[in-house]
């Protein structure tokens, strides 16, 4: 077992490797109970006599320890020194390779610096964390630690490959089963011993290879770059989405609660609300009797009649024309001017709704808002198109009689609107105008909201990908869809 509760690490020894014949320095003499020559590769065992002898010839290690064993660091406020280096494999997978270098404590025991594709973790047991006896796996993927729950990542059987150093029980013996569950930047894993049925409980953090390199005074061009995502690496991009989520929530709060204030201090008020009349534009005088008179004298045609009957004609034409459709096949109305309404305060949104009687048919009229101090104009021009039927059996209806005009930042003053309606059938009898100040411009209100939404929006979507990216290398991905496609 390891020495613990000593006031400093214990004087380190040397012994001399059975097969090399080279000194072999052990750190914690007393509990070391086997090692690794890092020179032959013998792993040694210690016998009753206190004496090592050779169990077996491991192959060399593939990868130089990026820290070298007897390093001595503080890391998170516990001293450390670097007792032995593992490098290990999945049993059925021996493409995924990882490292770990065991560190020892004086007063605590043993904990592990475990590195992936240039991720680190700062893994302990009970001794660091006492409450890991109360660990447990809850549902088939899950397991529970402090009331929180950790999801299955990894199931696997680990292999060493080849190891440097000092333990304290046989480490070749072990036979592990193992099961990783995260819940980033944590790390809990289950294992098994499957010799003993012995199970144990860790716990492990994310940790920045810049905190280990200045915990142990290793240069940082020393670490391997990493590859990937980690398993229990935390999500930047959550993070940004939590704190965009906080800051927009905050945001769209505050926003309503203005327009709130400002509806309540501003209502909607109806200023004009009239039904106008859809006239032909007015025909000539009748020219019936223009005519009768005129060849009802003394049946003498003169330079004069002659122009006046030119006249007459011209005018019949005219009053043709006035009820018959134009080019395009449209019929102009007669434009007409609303009675004056006034704003009172100012600026203010105003809302004017056009609504008329059309069926399978359009009306369009051009509205000029007219400011009556300094004829200032607003104009545009609206459309009304309802048409229905049905179809293979189906009924079906595009459009609306009703249109909407929306003005924003009209000032106040004394106003009237001229209107230029125009259809396809001159069978309308009249158009609705209803002008309201101060409406609620729900479309700048829901741009806003939008635009409120789009940075968390995008963070969440950054955040999403990074999970499913994380979990392609893990058989329990809750992403299976997303992987498969």
């Amino acid at each position: 077992m390891a020495t613990l509760n000593p006031k400093a690490f214990p004087f380190s020894d040397a012994i001399t490797c059975p097969g090399c014949k080279k000194s072999i320095t052990l750190y914690d003499h007393i509990g070391c109970e086997a090692a690794a020559c890092a020179s032959c590769y013998c792993y040694l065992l210690f016998g009753n006599d206190g004496k090592p002898y050779v169990k077996e010839r491991l192959v060399s290690i593939q990868n130089k320890p990026v820290l070298p064993i007897g390093t001595e660091g503080v890391l998170r406020n516990v001293e450390y020194k670097v007792i032995a280096y593992i490098e290990k494999k999945e049993a059925a997978y021996t493409q995924y390779k990882w490292r770990e270098y065991m560190l020892y404590n004086y007063a605590k025991g043993y904990a592990f610096l475990a590195e992936y594709d240039g991720h680190w973790s700062l893994i302990a047991g009970k001794s660091f964390h006492p409450d890991l006896e109360k660990s447990k796996k809850s549902y088939e993927n899950t397991a529970l630690y402090q009331g929180l729950e950790f999801n299955l990542f990894n199931s696997y059987r680990p292999v060493i490959h080849s190891l440097i150093g000092e333990f304290d029980w046989d480490i070749r013996e072990e036979r592990i089963k193992a099961h990783e569950y995260i819940r980033p930047p944590f790390l809990l894993t289950w294992e098994q011993n499957m010799r003993t049925q012995q199970e144990d409980w860790y716990l492990g953090e994310y940790i920045q290879e810049q905190e280990i390199a200045a915990a142990f005074k290793i240069p940082l061009g020393n670490f391997p770059s990493r590859t990937g995502i980690g398993a229990n690496e935390p999500s930047k991009h959550r993070a940004r989405w939590n704190g965009a989520l906080t800051i927009s929530g905050i945001a769209i709060v505050a926003f309503l609660l203005v327009q709130l204030l400002v509806a309540s201090q501003r209502p909607e008020t109806v200023l004009l609300e009239h039904s106008f009349s859809l006239d032909m534009p007015p025909r000539p005088a009748d020219t019936a009797k223009r005519k009768s008179i005129m060849v009802t004298g003394d049946h003498k045609t003169t330079d004069s009649t002659s122009a006046a009957i030119g006249s007459i004609l011209q005018d019949s034409a005219k009053a043709i024309d006035s009820i018959s459709p134009d080019s395009a096949g449209n019929f102009e109305f007669k434009s007409f001017k609303t009675p004056t309404f006034t704003i009172e305060n100012g600026p203010v949104p105003l809302e004017i709704e056009l609504s008329s009687q059309v069926d399978n048919n359009w009306l369009s009229t051009t509205v000029e808002l007219v400011s009556e101090k300094d004829n200032q104009t607003w104009s545009l021009t609206k459309d009304i198109e309802y048409y229905h039927g049905v179809e293979d059996g189906e009924s079906w209806s595009e459009g609306g009689i009703q249109e909407t005009v929306l003005l924003s930042e009209i000032p106040p003053g004394k106003y009237h609107i001229n209107m230029y309606p125009y259809s396809g059938t001159r069978l309308l009898n009249a158009l609705n105008v209803k002008v309201t100040e101060s409406v609620t411009l729900w479309r700048n209100i829901l741009v806003t909201l939008l635009l409120l939404c789009l940075y968390p929006l995008y963070c969440w979507y950054r955040a999403r990908r990074f999970e499913v990216n994380r979990w392609m290398n893990s058989d329990f991905s809750p992403y299976q869809k997303d992987d498969d496609e």
